[in-house]
């Protein structure tokens, strides 16, 4: 890991009929936004994937549609279009492998209707095995409110484990996110701002590294923006390359 605005037509019956059965159906729809995908190459040796379960929970055919947005570009046009969209039936569930073009990452933007629910998981691939961690698909009403502040704790750093840190903004305006890293004794290390493009995503690897803090075992950001935006965190073992997802805190 959507649709745009309904235009009102001044036409006949016929057509303002056709119209309002348009605005039922969207109205039927919920947006979901995964914040972080990929199918690239990492650190350590390791190959990140993602894959999508979509279920369908109801007695009813449900539909489905889903664009991927790339990172750290201007993806405001993918915010409006109108996706072909795929239905499910009652209690099916359909497994998607190849939302995430080979060597890209960023968000997903996901349409569905009442009935239908959304999983992920991205996974790093070494060798024969893979290690992985969910990544939460967010309504509107879950991402970080403007004017709110998300803290992401613990960011850890040493030899063996590193902190990547991601935002995402789902609006259709660029967004400044403010970020502002204290260590365990509540002492501010630094700040930056980072600039996120309509529909864009961007991760920071090895976050804490960027503020020159090389040994951490407690540290956390608070990030900040006049505009909802969505952040995460992933603790990543170097050894294993197995990753833990850091979910916010939201004030």
């Amino acid at each position: 890991m959507y649709h745009g605005r309904m235009t009102v037509f001044r036409a006949t019956v016929a057509v303002a009929a056709s119209a309002l059965l348009l605005v039922a159906g969207t109205a039927l729809a919920g947006e979901r936004w995964v914040p972080v995908v990929a199918q690239v190459t990492g650190a350590d040796g390791s190959y990140w994937n993602t894959e999508l379960w979509i279920a369908n929970l109801g007695g009813s055919v449900g539909t489905y549609a889903v664009t991927f947005l790339p990172s750290a570009q201007n993806n405001g046009r993918l915010l409006v279009d109108e996706p072909a969209a795929e239905s499910l039936g009652p209690h099916e569930t359909v497994h998607l492998k190849d939302v995430v073009p080979p060597g890209s990452s960023g968000a997903l933007r996901v349409l569905l209707s009442d009935n239908l629910v959304v999983r992920c998981r991205l996974y790093n691939t070494r060798g024969g095995s893979s290690v992985g961690q969910f990544v939460p698909a967010l309504s509107n009403a879950e991402l970080v409110p403007s004017g709110g502040q998300a803290t992401l704790v613990p960011l850890v750093r040493s030899a063996q484990f590193r902190t990547n840190v991601g935002l995402f903004n789902p609006g259709a305006n660029p967004i400044k996110v403010r970020a502002r890293v204290f260590d365990e004794h509540g002492r501010e290390v630094g700040q930056t701002d980072y600039a996120l493009e309509p529909g864009s995503q961007v991760q920071v690897n090895d976050f804490l590294l960027a503020f020159k803090v090389e040994r951490a075992d407690a540290h956390q950001v608070a990030l900040s923006a006049e505009s909802a935006f969505a952040a995460y965190g992933s603790i990543v073992d170097a050894r294993s390359g197995a990753p833990t997802l850091v979910l916010p805190v939201v004030r």
